[in-house]
């Protein structure tokens, strides 16, 4: 009953007498649940397990122990401020404290859209997914599925093609969100998991691009002007996306990882270069307004309300306006190096 036997134990040095347990020790067991550099807070929180080895029998001995491990953690996580672990105490817990682990799951580049809606959503999601073996990987690979749908979608041309195509991609703007909550719930990060998911999400705004110019160049009348006009503008709007994140933010993703995503270089050059001509103040809120949770939110309700081509003419403008100031901050940071 108290000692594991689980294969998959390898790194655990288990204990086979408690006489061997040094003075000091704290006793672990599988209802301890730690968040991020939780383990050194609860190791301070808790007390020493104090072996009696006036008890003979091992089982009461063992009996003896988890009744103080009881009564430690219940003292230790009545204060209020200790959020980086929980005990679980019974099986109704255990949803509770999945929650808990996904609340604080978040990143701090989201947008307003993500923390109050999307987000939510896809803990839930998440929530279901820790009791699979899913990876975060797989499932970045598994909802790209979710753009390619949407882009046939959107080649239909028509107004149930804009919506139902916008609304895949918003969903997919949701779900994106899941592979990292699961590789911080199940410290599964990796050097390349931001590349990863970094294409994936270029890979979704690329095809919206391309797919929506091709839809709306079907829907529109037979050899009118503003049927190029609608091929053009998608085909630029890919190749001028393609130009910037592909090389400034995907490709830095792979290459530094993690780092990268608290600090993007793509990002601060775009602010430096927008503050310079723009203001900071502009910046700072076109930055906001131009998230990726914001925006296919923001399409998914133009289309309903008929305005595809205007969704078309706004990607045309930001892919435009962001890949010049991109290169303009390239270019004076390569003066300032000289």
């Amino acid at each position: 009953r108290w000692r594991p036997s689980d294969p998959r134990l390898t790194r655990c040095n288990i204990l086979e007498f408690s006489e061997s347990a040094l003075p000091g020790a704290r006793v672990l067991n599988p209802r301890l649940l730690v968040k991020r550099s939780g383990l050194e807070t609860f190791l301070h929180d808790s007390a020493s397990i104090d072996l009696d080895h006036s008890v003979v029998n091992e089982s009461a001995l063992w009996e003896k122990l988890w009744r103080q491990l009881e009564n430690i953690f219940r003292e230790a996580q009545a204060r209020p401020e200790r959020e980086l672990w929980r005990y679980v105490r019974h099986r109704s817990d255990i949803p509770r404290c999945e929650r808990w682990l996904l609340r604080g799951s978040g990143k701090s580049r989201d947008g307003f859209v993500s923390r109050y809606l999307n987000r939510p959503i896809s803990r839930a999601v998440s929530q279901l997914l820790l009791k699979t073996p899913m990876t975060p990987n797989l499932w970045t690979l598994l909802i790209t599925i979710l753009p390619v749908i949407g882009f046939f979608l959107l080649m239909r041309g028509d107004y149930l093609g804009f919506v139902a195509g916008a609304a895949l991609f918003n969903v997919h703007s949701i779900l994106d969100g899941c592979d990292g909550e699961i590789a911080r719930a199940k410290y599964l990060d990796s050097e390349t998991g931001p590349g990863v998911d970094a294409f994936g999400d270029l890979i979704a705004l690329l095809l919206f691009s391309i797919g929506l110019g091709f839809g709306l160049f079907r829907g529109a009348q037979q050899h009118a002007v503003s049927q190029w006009v609608f091929l053009i503008e998608g085909v630029l709007t890919f190749v001028f996306i393609a130009l910037r994140l592909v090389p400034d933010h995907a490709l830095d993703l792979l290459r530094r990882g993690p780092a990268a995503v608290a600090y993007s270089k793509n990002d601060d050059r775009l602010r430096r270069s927008g503050g310079r001509f723009f203001g900071d103040r502009f910046t700072s809120w076109a930055f906001e307004l131009t998230k990726r949770d914001v925006v296919f939110l923001a399409f998914l309700i133009a289309a309903a309300l008929g305005l595809a081509r205007w969704i078309l003419h706004f990607l045309f403008v930001y892919a435009l306006a962001t890949l010049i100031l991109s290169w303009y901050g390239r270019g004076r940071a390569a003066a300032e190096r000289r």
